[in-house]
């Protein structure tokens, strides 16, 4: 065992925040008529402000239960019990029930619906748009429902979500890329697309695999092919770091979209691929390390700590580049600076994921640094209400500024402390 770790007691920390901290707030925000969760709560979570559902949120928070109940069952998650494993396994179920009865579309008019209220009505979520603004919820909505199916076996959610899926490629090889709340600016490539990609056709090859489904050789390949499209196409090796928007037309590298990297996000892309190459036998790339390393050292706030939202393709902040007027480079040039809770939740796994994998103190020494910064800044004082306060600004006092959604996020600090939590188990390499 690594003398800077005791796995057992860091195992333990991490068990009692998802159980007494973080799911003592979300099991508040259940929806028990409808289905699904309410998340439009304030950033210190003390308020609902809304009950209407994301959709975004609410495949989400199928993944979330679906694991939790395997853990559940596996034993990884051992300070719960049984009967706590079929209950979320039945919130599951009814927040997959929720979506496919309200959020998916007819043929033609898109694939699911952004938006609805908390009965299922649709509405939307940028008037005069429709319902269909965005292929993320797409995504989200398949990665909830196939991991549902793994779980439980249940093939006929899997086969929505292969339905979904199939839907959703077909209006992005047309070229129809709707993707609120980050448009793509043509004449820009966008790595997120690769890396949401990666992660949903993983998803599904597990789910596929583990139900014997006939596209599990597909599902494999697609994702592998992402994997590599990341790595061949977004990565700059003159720099060590993924390029989130590579213009088509070279004449535009000085511009801030182009230059504009996001750490966490890379971060996050990382493990992705590091998941896909592992799973399928294939040869670790060392251009995951040489990203992990160089986000980690552009993303951390030198001045204040913490991790930036974004910073410059060569690590300076803030970032650089000429501006051209685009509605995502807006809101980047508004919240570069800003402590985010996905970034942090992203570093806090991966640098133990990737010291963990290459043994290299520096990724452990990050680590260290990112788990004190969320103590101290990001998990709420307030004990009764617990969770995070998720949005701060630079110098880590909590903002109530929109910079994605209009929610509390439901998915990346659970997804995150569950991944860690794993990694600790004994059956873990």
């Amino acid at each position: 065992m690594d003398c800077r770790i005791n796995k057992n007691e860091l195992s333990a920390q991490y068990k009692e925040h998802l159980k007494n901290n973080l799911l003592a707030f979300w099991n508040r925000a259940i929806d028990t008529e409808h289905g699904g969760v309410y998340t439009c709560f304030t950033n210190d979570g003390s308020r609902l402000i809304s009950t209407d559902k994301y959709i975004w949120s609410q495949g989400r928070m199928a993944w979330i239960y679906s694991r939790l109940a395997d853990d559940i069952r596996k034993g990884i998650l051992d300070n719960f019990d049984e009967a706590d494993a079929e209950r979320y396994l039945a919130l599951a179920e009814k927040t997959c029930s929720f979506i496919t009865n309200n959020a998916i579309l007819p043929q033609g008019e898109g694939v699911c619906a952004y938006l609805t209220d908390a009965d299922g009505h649709k509405k939307e979520s940028i008037k005069g748009k429709g319902y269909y603004t965005s292929y993320f919820v797409d995504c989200f909505v398949a990665l909830g429902l196939a991991e549902y199916s793994r779980v439980s076996g249940d093939k006929k959610y899997l086969k929505t979500a292969l339905e979904l899926y199939d839907r959703m490629m077909s209006y992005l090889d047309k070229g129809v890329m709707v993707s609120e709340p980050y448009p793509v600016r043509a004449g820009y490539r966008t790595h997120a697309k690769d890396m949401i990609l990666s992660c949903v056709t993983n998803s599904l090859w597990n789910a596929a695999k583990a139900l014997s489904d006939g596209r599990r050789d597909e599902l494999r390949e697609k994702s592998l092919y992402h994997c590599r499209t990341i790595l061949d196409t977004f990565y700059r090796p003159e720099y060590g770091v993924i390029q989130e928007m590579p213009p088509v037309d070279k004449k535009d590298e000085d511009t801030f979209l182009a230059r504009h990297i996001m750490p966490g996000h890379a971060l996050e892309s990382m493990w992705f691929c590091l998941d896909i190459l592992e799973q399928t036998g294939e040869k670790q790339d060392e251009r995951i390390f040489d990203v992990a390393r160089h986000s980690f050292e552009y993303g951390w706030d030198k001045q204040f700590g913490g991790m930036l939202r974004c910073s410059d393709i060569e690590g300076s902040v803030p970032p650089k580049g000429r501006v051209i007027g685009d509605a995502y480079e807006q809101l980047m040039l508004e919240t570069w600076d800003s402590k985010l809770w996905w970034p942090h939740a992203e570093a806090l796994y991966s640098s133990l994921r990737f010291y963990f994998t290459t043994g290299d103190v520096f990724f452990f020494d990050y680590y260290s640094k990112i788990s004190a910064y969320i103590k101290k800044y990001f998990v709420n004082p307030d004990k009764k209400i617990g969770e995070w306060i998720q949005i701060l600004d630079r110098r880590g006092r909590p903002m109530d500024k929109v910079v994605a959604l209009p929610v509390k996020d439901p998915f990346h600090i659970m997804r995150d402390v569950i991944n860690i939590i794993e990694l600790l188990a004994p059956a873990a390499k």
